[in-house]
């Protein structure tokens, strides 16, 4: 079976996953801006602020009550459990038990941060976003871009799903809010065995005068099989 959503779910990663996703190290970070882009349910806006870092989380349920959140968060990481559990490729080994309690112990540290920290989290959605030209040092985005790309180039959405026009106003969106570095998490395929999306590929080929692109293995263990990379892309000219 192939993994699949109609829609784009509320479902988020610890820290602990996301500094694997991203090779992040926050304290070469220190005193940094980071914009986490989605940041969903899920606890890396939390612990880098708390590692000094000045974090803003946007997503487009944002501005709900945490009970809201709460509730659809739940329902969506069951859903995307039995998903997970009946996919084809699915890498041996791999802890689904493990990865379902990461989830929910990820959704209870942003709940409680987004209790305490509201102004942290804003409520936009790519390909637009609220803030001014270079307003951040590091820009991170997981599990969107790519992912939520067409059934038929190796994305969730069995219909509709964000094409490549999308793909190519988000990656400028994200770009133009970035003074340093953008990390995009999955550059690959969720279908079959793992390999470049094309749609990365062909956004890396055509990127503008004064940036730089790469594709970059990660650690990050999520259960697929084959090249499991995410794109970097670092601005060369001040912003």
């Amino acid at each position: 079976m192939e993994l699949e959503f109609r829609r784009v779910v509320f479902f988020g990663r610890s820290a602990a996953e996301c500094l694997e996703m991203y090779g992040l190290a926050p304290a070469q970070w220190l005193g940094a801006s980071v914009l986490d882009c989605p940041g969903g349910p899920g606890s890396l806006a939390a612990v880098l602020g708390e590692a000094g870092l000045d974090v803003t989380a946007v997503d487009p349920w944002y501005g709900a009550s945490p009970d809201c959140l709460d509730r659809q968060a739940r329902g969506d990481i069951a859903l995307a459990m039995e998903q997970i559990a009946a996919a084809d490729h699915l890498a041996a080994g791999f802890d689904l038990k493990a990865y379902r309690t990461e989830k929910h112990r990820a959704l209870e540290a942003f709940l409680a941060d987004y209790g305490r920290r509201p102004q942290r989290y804003v409520q936009a959605a790519l390909p637009v976003l609220p803030f001014a030209d270079a307003s951040f040092d590091l820009v991170l985005s997981g599990h969107l871009l790519f992912s939520y790309a067409p059934l038929d180039v190796g994305g969730l959405m069995p219909t509709g799903g964000f094409d490549f026009a999308w793909h190519r106003r988000a990656i400028a969106e994200l770009m133009r809010v970035c003074r340093r570095e953008v990390r995009i998490y999955p550059a690959h395929t969720l279908q079959g065995l793992a390999r470049r999306h094309p749609y990365a590929e062909a956004l890396l080929a055509e990127l503008p005068a004064g940036w730089a692109g790469r594709f970059q293995p990660s650690r990050y263990v999520q259960g697929h099989i084959g090249s499991t990379e995410g794109l970097h892309l670092e601005r060369l000219t001040p912003a």
